[in-house]
């Protein structure tokens, strides 16, 4: 079937340009993506470094061309943002993953590839993207205890069942899939040449790929021999004789995302006791350091952007096979099937950056903002304005799901998206929407609509909308495609690409708010307060020393001119991007606090620069729940001024900050008040040193300006000098003391001043 595709792109490769990236259809978000572009950091300026020399990369950190051109923000590929090629350094070695209580250690393995086990072996009748059941002949410790394997012709194994998929072979895939063990996982085609063969020894199997060749759509890729040896240990090893590809994963995973993928450079690692699973990501060609890039960004602008949007002019694709992905830098959202990561200092961000898009070479896409995205579009009816939201939206989505049997039907491709069968309202994050026809029908689901907008239940995931405003939904168990003949319909796998017409047979699973809030746990924070107004900065880049064509800047301006009007549209009018280049206007109640009703909280307004005139800034609220002085003024040679709200009544409110000069960005925040300060709650939030309270509450928002009773039984308290200047919370809600001369069995005793429904007890 693929080879079937291949000739239908090589037809397509000769139609007008605009089909010249017709194979590139996949979005490569996943959860490893910034532990993988953290390692392509490192190693790159490590390569960069050994190249160069020192002094010469130092120099060559500085940009030869960076500049604004309106609103899109230029920079060359110097200074590092070209990443040099990862290319495959493990051929020749011999890795043992060695099983100890707690992990697996990578070694150097004493053994080698073995031809003797390679010619033994009984070969297997593997198809392209195909795999095959294998008994091990004894129980093989891995994410739970194995008396068989999946072996694949893609240079893997996997336990429990098979993803032979025609996807892309990436660390998404191996973190997300079943339990896998890849010593070269990429696209090998054994129906071109070669065998795939299986030999026992004593409690140990070695499978060998032997001569099989890199699937190519034309002629023969080249050939790769190497082996992986399982122990009944649990120990494995990746033996290699002869490598000649461009790109490939290698490790293992426990699947699932049952726990964190450690990304790293393996020939570096030796000696290293991993304890869930372990990869690096190989590649001949160069890409984008994305970490760097936003590096340079921010030597030049400030830390006013809670998206950076990355095009580039020099042809350089965002991974194989893929159009664009999205890293999270800063994830801050509970009950979204999420893991918190903060990683924004090293790119360059020391607050607010939450997630960079690259969105790949600007050449992949049409000039009209809604023509379709090559082949992709052609098939789900993508284009660059659904493309741009598919990569915002995947900061808050698809990751979550109701759990069946230990799987999550509602994900689909590498559990980033949604699934081909749940009916995701035609999501932006993929999914459709499936008409349920009713059990009589014949083919009882038919996909009526792809990539329209964020559905309900996205709009509930990113903070938008509340979960008695998201109505029911269902995904399709064991989906199946209408039956051919007598026989049995093929099964419809769940990282297909949405598609319009698509009949189906299946059980049906009704999904609602509540059964993902028992799933996932509830957002927080919750719609009431969540962050709804975000800003994108658009990055362009061009060949080193050199400025970029007109027409490119003049096409990404049209995407980000009508990126701001399409992002509210497709929210249902809840969220808001602005995607201009203006100066920061830092607000420290951002994005949300909290106050008490006939209290004051403190607001710190901040630029970054003084400026030589009085900055006049309008302070406009809604609701009427607080009150705010208005205007306030900054005065000349001063880049920050403190002002207080008051809550006058239970509810939220928005705080509006405008420079009535028009030159900074308009800073948008919520403020939620409480009806009175036994409302909130007091946590202690650090006793390793210096104690650290926190007042908070269902929302986990900061209450600043709240003062705090300390009793001590033993010892004296003291707040910290520098960071408190007395009993009393800061812009973050925390509240910092020193415990001095405590002894074993002393407590101290804290309440909110006024509140003492609030009281804890704190022991020594």
């Amino acid at each position: 079937m693929k080879r079937l595709l291949a000739i239908l792109c090589s037809v397509l490769a000769a139609a007008p340009p605009s089909f010249a990236a017709d194979a590139i259809t996949l979005c490569s978000t996943h959860r490893t993506n910034l532990p993988d572009h953290l390692n392509v950091h490192r190693k790159s300026t490590r390569a960069l470094e050994r190249t160069r020399g020192l002094r010469a990369f130092a120099a060559a950190e500085r940009p030869a061309f960076a500049a604004d051109l309106g609103n899109i923000a230029v920079m060359d590929s110097s200074g590092g943002v070209l990443a040099a090629p990862n290319p495959f350094d493990l051929d020749g070695r011999n890795l043992l993953f060695r099983a100890e209580p707690g992990g697996l250690r990578l070694l150097d393995s004493p053994d080698r590839y073995s031809p003797a086990q390679a010619e033994a072996g009984t070969p297997l009748p593997l198809g392209d993207d195909d795999a095959k059941l294998v008994q091990l002949g004894f129980s093989m410790p891995f994410s739970g205890s194995h008396d068989s394997i999946w072996v694949h012709s893609d240079g893997t194994i996997t336990f429990w069942e098979p993803d032979a998929a025609t996807a892309a072979r990436s660390l998404g895939r191996l973190a997300g899939g079943p339990p896998r063990i890849a010593p070269l996982f990429a696209d090998l085609d054994p129906t071109a040449g070669g065998s795939v063969r299986v030999f026992r020894g004593e409690n140990q199997v070695t499978i060998t790929w032997l001569d099989v060749p890199q699937y190519s759509s034309s002629g023969f890729g080249p050939r790769q021999r190497f082996q992986l040896r399982l122990h009944g240990s649990g120990s494995f090893e990746f033996l290699y004789s002869s490598i000649t590809l461009s790109s490939a994963v290698v490790g293992y995973s426990p699947g699932r995302l049952q726990s964190p993928l450690d990304v790293v450079g393996l020939s570096e690692s030796a000696g290293t006791l991993f304890v869930s699973g372990a990869a690096e990501r190989f590649g001949s060609d160069s890409s984008i350091d994305i970490v760097r890039a936003a590096q340079r960004f921010y030597e030049t602008h400030e830390d006013a952007y809670d998206y950076l949007v990355m095009f580039n002019a020099i042809g350089v694709a965002v991974a194989p096979g893929a159009l664009a992905n999205m890293t999270a830098v800063r994830t801050k959202v509970h009950g979204i099937g999420d893991e918190l990561v903060d990683a924004g200092l090293s790119f360059g961000s020391p607050r607010r950056l939450q997630a960079v898009l690259n969105m790949g070479p600007n050449s992949t896409y049409p000039l009209d903002p809604y023509a379709p995205v090559g082949f992709r579009g052609r098939i789900t009816g993508d284009n660059t304005m659904t493309l741009l939201g598919h990569e915002a939206g995947h900061l808050f989505l698809a990751l979550a799901s109701v759990n069946v049997d230990g799987g999550r039907p509602m994900l689909g491709a590498q559990s980033a998206h949604w699934s081909f069968n749940f009916n995701s309202e035609a999501s932006l994050l993929e999914g459709n929407r499936i008409n349920d026809r009713g059990p009589a029908a014949e083919f009882r689901y038919l996909t009526t609509g792809t990539v329209e907008g964020y559905s309900p239940l996205d709009q509930y995931l990113m903070g938008l909308r509340a979960p008695w405003e998201v109505p029911p939904t269902f995904a399709v168990l064991n989906a199946t495609a209408p039956r051919i003949g007598s026989g049995a319909g093929a099964p419809i796998p769940a990282s297909k690409l949405p598609q319009v017409g698509v009949l189906s047979q299946g059980d049906r699973l009704d999904i609602t708010a509540g059964d993902i809030i028992a799933a996932e746990g509830r957002r927080i924070p919750d719609h009431t307060v969540a962050q709804s107004r975000f800003r994108f900065a658009f990055i362009l880049i061009t060949h080193e020393g050199q400025e970029p064509p007109a027409a490119a800047v003049d096409q990404i301006e049209t995407y980000r001119n009508e990126f701001e009007v399409y992002f509210n549209r497709v929210s249902g009018g809840r969220a808001w991007a602005d995607t201009s280049l203006r100066p920061m206007l830092k607000l420290s109640a951002w994005p949300a606090i909290g106050v008490a009703a006939g209290h004051q909280a403190p607001v710190t307004l901040e630029i970054a620069r003084p400026l030589n005139y009085g900055l006049v800034i309008g302070l406009h609220t809604t609701h009427g729940h607080i009150e705010a002085p208005s205007p306030v003024t900054l005065p000349a040679g001063e880049t920050r001024l403190t002002f207080n709200v008051k809550g006058l009544s239970e509810g939220v409110s928005d705080l509006v900050a405008e420079a009535w000069n028009g030159q900074f960005e308009a800073v948008f925040t919520r403020i939620d008040v409480k009806p009175s300060l036994a409302s909130l709650t007091l946590q202690p939030y650090y006793t390793g040193g210096p104690i650290v309270l926190r007042v908070t509450d269902r929302n986990s928002i900061a209450y600043p300006g709240v003062r705090i009773r300390i009793a001590v039984n033993g010892g004296s308290a003291r707040f910290v000098d520098g960071y408190n200047h007395d009993f009393v919370t800061l812009p973050d809600g925390l509240m910092w003391f020193w415990w001095d001369g405590a002894e074993p069995g002393s407590t101290i005793d804290a309440e909110i001043d006024g509140a003492p429904e609030t009281r804890i007890t704190i022991k020594q």
